[in-house]
């Protein structure tokens, strides 16, 4: 515990002038950017995430058993049934280096027929897409191979430009060839359709088979308006749960205060998912909620303990008892962020899709919360509480 109150108090003009400083920026760059980034959750319309790869092996079926081709990290699975059981066979980058190699080993299972297309393609790149494991045939089955390709954004771009309201972003590392697609909704317009369009698009500009669909959504636009909707009511209901559960359990000053911090913490969330071009989806709101949920605990704890030292101390000024209680609570906030900034950092760096956007927005929401949990909070408590002071005081006089 530290052996001197911080000035909390005292520095709540600054507190709040760097706050509502940065909620500007927010407001001017969410201007400027045209909004937020919207997945497809709350953007009707198709989105896709594809990698442009070549097709190095065609492979066919001709015999009269079920033949299912699967592709399962570097490793390449073939598995035929039949009535005399079933048949597995592993064929592994260690054991075939090379598209080459890999043609070779196919070749040599009864009634499959494996064509080169690029022999010299690395069978540890190869990719699973849409559409695996395949069911093999007489119609070819392609095999395509990630490469260190030249394809630019503006490549894709202008393959998709014919198509109106579409929305093209790198994915990763600009060597792996992946971009995220996002089409619009077109009336009459169904998923088919529209990933027929893409498809032939792509198809016209960077030639058959070289595209992997790695995933395909489709959100309708009554789908689309419902969860919008949806989503704000949680959240307007969260924030009125909270106003009356502080209320109830400390006073009305408390409760007004605790909800102007959260608000505080949802518009700064809004600011840095503008800021950083976050997709807006159901895992944004989901990762609002929890930042509600945790500024909001971090709030009552610091406001419990202004309530108790007020008690005890009945003569001392507000201001001095919440720097008190400010800094009483200061340990235990540094230790339940620093613990959950540590809990999240592993899924930030490693992992990927919804769970690293998740951890990501969490880290700046914990930094919010316990910004304005100590510092925006008790000013607002020590604004509101002089203000009823005063009107006390004037209706006694």
């Amino acid at each position: 515990m530290l052996k001197k109150d911080l000035p909390i108090i005292k520095l709540r003009w600054y507190a709040w002038a760097l706050a509502v400083v940065l909620l500007l920026a927010g407001g001017i760059t969410f201007a400027v950017l045209g909004g937020f980034n919207l997945g497809v959750d709350f953007e009707s319309g198709l989105s896709q995430r594809i990698q442009i790869a070549p097709v190095g092996l065609e492979v066919t079926y001709s015999g009269t058993n079920d033949a299912v081709l699967s592709i399962s990290g570097s490793a390449l699975a073939l598995e035929v049934r039949g009535n005399e059981g079933v048949s597995s066979t592993l064929f592994s980058s260690q054991d075939y280096a090379t598209a080459q190699d890999l043609a070779t080993a196919l070749n040599a299972v009864k009634d499959v027929k494996a064509t080169v297309v690029d022999g010299s393609l690395a069978t540890s790149n190869l990719l699973s897409g849409y559409g695996f494991p395949a069911t093999l045939s007489s119609d070819p089955t392609q095999l395509n191979f990630q490469s260190t390709g030249t394809t630019a954004i503006e490549d894709v771009r202008a393959a998709l430009n014919d198509l109106g309201n579409v929305r093209v972003q790198t994915v990763g590392a600009d060597s792996s060839q992946t971009f995220q697609i996002r089409l619009g909704i077109k009336e009459g317009a169904t998923q088919a359709s529209m990933e027929a369009e893409v498809k032939a698009a792509l198809t016209s500009s960077f030639g058959e088979g070289n595209v992997v669909i790695l995933q395909s959504d489709y959100i309708g636009p009554k789908f689309s308006a419902t969860l919008v909707s949806s989503s704000i009511m949680a959240i307007i209901a969260a924030m009125v749960l909270i106003l009356i559960y502080v209320w109830v359990r400390f006073r009305f000053a408390y409760a007004v205060s605790s909800l102007i911090a959260l608000l505080h913490d949802i518009l700064m969330m809004l600011t840095a998912i503008t800021l950083f071009r976050f997709e807006f989806s159901g895992t944004t709101v989901a990762a609002l909620l929890t930042i509600i949920g945790y500024s909001l605990n971090n709030t009552i704890v610091i406001f419990d303990r202004v309530r108790e030292n007020v008690m005890l101390s009945p003569n001392a000024k507000l201001g001095d008892d919440i720097d008190h209680s400010v800094t009483q609570s200061m340990s235990r906030t540094i230790m339940s962020a620093v613990t959950t900034l540590i809990a999240i950092l592993p899924l930030a760096v490693f992992a990927s899709g919804d769970i690293q956007l998740f951890a990501v927005e969490m880290g700046f929401g914990i930094l919010f919360g316990t910004y304005s949990s100590n510092l925006l909070a008790p000013a607002m408590l020590y604004w509101i509480s002089g203000a009823q002071q005063k009107r006390k005081e004037k209706k006694s006089a």
